[in-house]
């Protein structure tokens, strides 16, 4: 006869036995769904998805998708497929007027899939480039370190590296994007982030420059100029000394403005994004007007 403390041991086991593979199975899809999330698949679902109710609906976003994914496969380019849906996400989304700007733009990849945006929202856009490449830097800006990346790993940013003509640049656009709403700046940031030629509202900014001083030269030249709701990208926000220099207690001293939230700072907006992290500017910056610029809304 067997006894109740044994049979219930027995029911015990092989309830246990038949919750394994269910506890696994629900383990396995949290950590797969978790890990969907920062893949380029998971982002250009969610990016099309978002066209229902919006201006831009599903078929006009597969078609921008379709451009972007042309531009992947023909232009080398320093950011990744996600980051440019991530960011046009945001230009689509955001409520701010003013102009778009992008500075350090290498061969045109990103500048091509930002001037589709700017088209299609009827925004002039502004490009600064050297279109020679890095300038030469000091030993602190020509060596900084990445947090997505071990300690052994430092950079070392040569003068002319990421160099693409201003010719080569203007024919990847013509090509790829839409070279009608563009305006190039050939020249240093510090020579050519003047007045005359910073448009008086922006509404959005790309910035991808590398170095610590040129990071913070593009940021005391732009910042003032962003409207209320404005988002002013980045694509350094990985490497420690640029976070430093946008960081800056003086630097926003001198802005007079409180520093807002660099959101990504560090580790990015997502792992097929690990540069890439944004500032939001002003009042309008609400936590639900933030999440409403992601592709997760």
């Amino acid at each position: 006869m067997v006894s109740p403390l044994t049979r219930l041991a027995k029911t015990t086991a092989l309830a246990t036995a038949r919750r394994v593979p269910l506890v696994r199975r629900v383990a396995d899809f949290v950590s797969q769904n978790l890990a969907d999330h920062h893949t380029y698949a998971y982002v250009r679902r969610r990016f099309i998805q978002n066209g229902d109710g919006s201006a831009f609906g599903t078929a006009a976003r597969e078609r921008i998708v379709e451009r972007f994914e042309l531009i992947d496969k023909s232009v080398q380019s320093g950011t990744s497929s996600t980051d440019g849906l991530l960011m046009a996400e945001a230009l689509l989304s955001v409520r701010a007027p003013g102009h778009i700007v992008e500075c350090g733009c290498f061969l045109g990849a990103s500048t091509s899939k930002l001037s589709i945006i700017a088209g299609l929202l009827g925004r002039p856009m502004h490009v600064f480039d050297s279109f020679e490449g890095l300038p030469r830097a000091n030993d602190y800006d020509r060596r900084d370190h990445d947090a997505r990346k071990p300690s052994t790993w430092v950079s070392d940013w040569n003068a002319g590296n990421y160099r693409g003509t201003l010719d080569t640049v203007r024919c990847h656009v013509s090509q790829y994007g839409d070279i009608s709403v563009c305006r190039f700046y050939k020249g240093w940031f510090d020579e050519t982030l003047v007045d005359t030629n910073v448009p008086e509202h922006i509404s959005f900014a790309f910035t991808d420059v590398d170095l610590p001083s040129s990071a913070k030269t593009c940021l005391l030249a732009l910042w003032p100029r962003l409207t209320d709701g404005a988002v002013y990208f980045s694509h350094d926000v990985a490497f420690f000394k640029v976070l430093e220099a946008v960081l800056d207690d003086h630097v926003w001293a001198s802005l007079a403005e409180p520093r807002p939230i660099l959101f990504g700072a560090g580790f990015g907006m997502c792992d097929a994004s690990p540069h890439l992290g944004f500032f939001a500017k002003g009042k309008s910056a609400t936590a639900d007007y933030v999440k409403s610029l992601l592709v997760d809304k």
